[in-house]
């Protein structure tokens, strides 16, 4: 399957080619072994582990990620399934031990290290009408949602610790991306959508608002 998939791309002559959503390590390792033998394209994986903290075939995930590497391939990271909080300390101790490029995709959804993936993460606020299929996963997690400031500070963090790779996965809005792109440090077009207050009735310092009203602050 992936030597017919790699071939098109090679075909294609695509800059790079990306395997990713990987949750069984030894999957990984044979998607890069087809990216190596269809010639001088670099690859890029990204694993997905499942909430059990490790890979399906017992793998640890800082491992599979050196094996990748060392093996060649060209940046290596995670995507999907997780959201910011749960996927960060695996960045971290990645970057300890890896020498090359990182990726990292997380998806905007606030997963927690006692549900670490979004595949059954609860409502808390309690849904008065629950999913037909019993979970939030994936049709009901709109209340689960990461606001633009926790995307941008998992994106500033990631851009710290020298991670050049960055996206955010499934679910993901636009104004998501925009505030990785700006975490980064560039302008996309998007930005002249950024949020602006300083007009705003409630949180404004024009000089034009009334008094009575930049005055009732939290009271409204």
């Amino acid at each position: 399957m992936f030597d017919e998939m790699v071939s098109w791309a090679a075909d294609a002559r695509v800059d790079f080619i990306i395997g990713e959503t990987f949750y069984y390590a030894e999957e990984a390792f044979c998607a890069l072994e087809a990216v190596q033998a269809a010639g001088n394209i670099p690859a890029v994986i990204t694993l997905a582990p499942m909430g059990e903290n490790k890979m399906r075939d017992a793998w640890s995930v800082i491992d599979t990620l050196k094996v990748l590497e060392d093996r060649g391939a060209d940046v290596v990271g995670l995507n999907c399934f997780r959201g910011p909080v749960t996927m960060m300390p695996y960045l971290k101790a990645a970057r300890d031990v890896l020498q090359g490029p990182m990726a990292v995709l997380p998806v905007p959804y606030r997963t927690n290290p006692q549900q670490p993936t979004f595949f059954n993460l609860d409502d808390k606020n309690g849904c008065a009408c629950a999913s037909p299929h019993g979970r939030t996963f994936p049709t009901a997690l709109d209340p689960l949602f990461c606001n633009r400031y926790e995307i941008r500070q998992f994106a500033a963090d990631a851009w710290q610790q020298g991670i050049r790779y960055l996206g955010v996965c499934c679910g993901a809005a636009p104004i998501h991306i925009r505030e990785v792109a700006e975490a980064m440090g560039r302008k996309p077009p998007a930005s002249r959508y950024s949020e602006n207050m300083s007009k705003h009735f409630m949180y404004g310092s024009d000089e034009r608002i009334p008094g009575h009203i930049a005055a009732y602050g939290d009271k409204a």
